[in-house]
């Protein structure tokens, strides 16, 4: 039997002699979408504008496209689907009573309650949790995994918005659930703004704020059955890609556009997918900001990678677009990014080569002046300077049962989250207001998103690893006995130690300088794979000078892969900040 690495490693070339019978009878099973037309839904647009006092999390009937009529779903503060758009100012709290009024869920066929979390109840009363996506706030307000409350609950959010102006967002976050209740609609923007990105525009960059021209989109990638309704995997799977592209919950919609300056905000709400826009116009996209804020200077590209939980804010000029001039969002990108998995098998369910649509409208151009610099009433970003206090090395690895080349289980060091959960010693415990390394190691083909809840970080670099030889000493210091194996299909061991082998001894070629888009405050970063993703990151306002958050909380937190599978089934470790 071919382990899923040489699998991997197959697509980028290596023949079909690897394909083995089960991913034969996977493809089998894993019917289309009924067929639907592009680009003749319009685009909902929401800007609903304040926080609410009261934010109900509703069942609801939604509409994805006209062909399919209306399938139970999920939504926030009254929507079929998602939620409304929420602005906030800097410096100004918000105190928000989330109400669980769910039904039944809408993929309960889904739920596997083999993983560590789900219930057979979540099918009929289902839990729910907000993770506010990118926010400095206390740990009873972040949205741990296990603060879910039920059906006939409340949960009292207080988000104090000290930070700079920067796209967030707030989705659910409930253990072992959290790609489902996603897919059901748990999903919306929150933004914060500040002098520089004013409520209501009329800020000192000249750049759109708020309705027509500034515009949120909630990318994903869906599947339906054959009656129209939301399709998942009714056992966990390593990866999940739809074949529809739903964007703010209408399956390849269009938007009519102005001969002007428009401003996106984009999040990458899909389970496992990476997208890599670029626009049939071949006309550049202008970005402006990344996960936390404002970059120092727009950077023009022809191509935008997001992977899944990233979020980017940029501008696309159509003032040089000529009337009914029709241009499509299209997407590049391999799944599992970057080389996709045996191409034979594969290689046309996975791919999304079209996301959305823009239709120039008749009209005078108006063009407008992009700002040469970004940062005006803040300081500029710069590398922190101050050494870490320590490194800590962080590995992405997965287990399998011996017999299937696919995981069982996708891990951070080897470690479980009931595990680290309950015994400190296999726990991150940074200090507040320290600054720490953190090397983060893939040792897996493909891709992932890796997410620090709390504090915004830095890229250091990058640089690639022997993966062979790293696992090869890696595993040489196990096996180490698990603490808890109750939950674990009887697993008693893992290969490796912890913490992690230091990967010095094992990297190859240059240390490679994050790109000109990731050098701003992020708190999602794309980790390649075989590579090391060091990371500077402070954890507390008080630990270097200008950082764009002015809090110093401890308490207990998590992080994972935000990949929504991966973090459904331990790929997600909780830390803990210390006085």
């Amino acid at each position: 039997m071919f382990t899923r690495r040489q699998l991997l490693i197959a697509s980028a070339g290596l023949g079909a002699g690897l394909l083995v019978p089960e991913m034969l009878r996977a493809k089998k099973t894993m019917a289309a979408s009924p067929p639907l037309s592009k680009f003749t839904e319009s685009l909902p647009i929401s800007f609903a504008g304040p926080a609410p006092s009261t934010l109900t999390i509703t069942s609801g009937s939604h509409s994805f496209h006209n062909s399919l009529g209306s399938t139970p779903t999920f939504g926030y503060g009254g929507f079929s689907y998602l939620g409304p758009t929420i602005e906030v100012t800097k410096g100004q709290p918000t105190t928000i009573t989330a109400v669980n009024n769910l039904g039944s869920h809408p993929l309960a066929g889904s739920i596997d309650t083999s993983l560590h979390g789900p219930q057979a109840s979540d099918a009929t009363n289902p839990r729910t949790v907000i993770h506010l996506h990118g926010a400095n706030v206390e740990a009873e307000y972040d949205g741990y995994p296990e603060d879910t409350f039920l059906p006939g609950q409340s949960y009292v959010y207080r988000f104090n918005n000290n930070q700079e102006a920067a796209t967030l967002w707030y989705h659910d976050h409930s253990l072992g659930i959290t790609s489902l209740n996603v897919q059901a609609g748990l999903a919306a923007f929150y933004l914060i703004r500040d002098e520089d990105d004013p409520v209501g525009g009329n800020g000192p960059l000249g750049i759109p704020a708020g309705e027509p021209y500034e515009v949120p989109l909630v990318v994903q990638d869906v599947k339906f059955n054959s009656d129209g309704s939301l399709y998942y995997p009714s056992s966990w799977v390593d990866v999940y890609y739809g074949d529809v592209a739903i964007v703010n919950g209408k399956a390849w919609p269009n938007l009519n556009v102005d001969r002007t300056v428009y401003r996106f905000r984009i999040v990458n709400a899909s389970n496992s997918r990476f997208y890599n826009f670029k626009l049939s116009s071949k006309q550049q996209f202008i970005q402006i900001g990344s996960d936390q804020g404002f970059l120092n200077a727009p950077v023009y590209l022809s191509k935008l990678l997001v992977g899944p939980g990233e979020r980017v804010d940029v501008l696309i000029d159509f003032s040089k677009s000529q009337p009914g001039d029709k241009i499509v969002l299209q997407n590049d990108a391999a799944a599992p990014y970057p080389k996709g998995l045996a191409t034979l098998i594969y290689q046309s369910y996975d791919k999304l080569p079209e996301i959305m649509q823009f239709t120039v409208n008749s009209g005078a151009a108006a063009p407008k002046a992009i700002p040469t610099k970004l940062r005006l009433n803040k300081p500029q970003i710069t590398q922190i300077s101050t050494t870490p206090v320590r490194q800590r090395n962080l590995t992405i690895i997965e287990v399998t049962d011996g017999i299937s080349p696919f995981p069982t289980s996708v891990l951070l060091n080897y470690v479980f989250w009931d595990e680290a959960d309950q015994y400190p010693d296999l726990m991150e415990r940074p200090q507040v207001d320290t600054i720490e390394q953190w090397n983060i190691i893939n040792l897996q083909p493909y891709a992932h998103t890796m997410h620090l809840h709390l504090v915004p970080f830095q890229i250091l670099n990058r640089q690639s690893i022997n993966d062979a030889q790293y696992l090869t000493a890696y595993r040489a210091t196990g096996p180490r006995q698990i603490v808890i194996d109750h939950v674990h299909a009887g697993l008693t061991s893992v290969p490796g130690a912890y913490p992690p082998l230091d990967p010095t001894p094992y990297l190859t070629g240059s240390v490679k300088q994050p790109a000109s888009n990731e050098a701003g405050w992020k708190d999602t970063v794309i980790v390649n794979p075989f590579e090391v993703v060091r990371l500077i990151v402070p954890f507390g306002a008080k630990a270097a000078q200008n950082l764009p958050f002015g809090n110093s909380f401890t308490g207990r937190y998590v992080w994972h892969c935000h990949m929504f599978g991966h973090e459904d089934n331990e790929m997600m470790l909780p830390y803990e900040v210390v006085a």
